[in-house]
């Protein structure tokens, strides 16, 4: 057995319902000016297409507007980079995970790709500092003061 742990990005652990906490983020998201451009319920998903139960799980992706016109002006190929995807999920314990990875990732953590496009670099730092401050409105609405945690499985 390996000792690897993927990396799957930011990840915190609130005590908070799932239906709660998907309505936190909803929030958070919208207050940080954040638009979802796609939400996948995956549970239904997958009961629908595998009969498959599973926990509460609902993936959505967001982007900025005005990262997606200052990027999408100068860098068309980026559009494929421009969303931040967050997952949450229900625990066992009655907590949520929610995840968020990285914007406009996996480029903004290569040094060379920094130098090259600064400007880039320069608006996914923006769009990180964003995405830092969603996680941040959500703990704030937990019961309990939230952890964080690897967002390993």
């Amino acid at each position: 057995m390996s000792d690897y742990t993927p990396d799957y990005g930011r990840r915190i652990v609130v005590d908070l319902g799932f239906e709660s906490t998907l309505g936190q983020v909803n929030l958070a998201l919208r207050e940080e000016g954040l638009c979802a451009l796609a939400r996948i319920d995956v549970r239904d998903h997958l009961m629908r297409e595998q009969r498959h139960m599973f926990r509460q799980y609902e993936i959505i992706e967001a982007w900025s507007p005005d990262l997606a016109v200052e990027t999408l002006g100068s860098h068309l190929d980026a559009g494929i980079v421009l969303p931040t995807r967050f997952a949450l999920y229900e625990l066992a314990d009655g907590e949520t995970a929610v995840l968020a990875s990285e914007p406009m990732a996996p480029m903004a953590a290569h040094p060379q790709w920094r130098a090259d496009f600064p400007a880039l670099a320069a608006a996914a730092d923006r769009e990180a500092e964003r995405v830092a401050r969603v996680l941040a409105r959500v703990q704030q609405h937990s019961r309990a003061p939230a952890r964080t945690a690897s967002a390993s499985i």
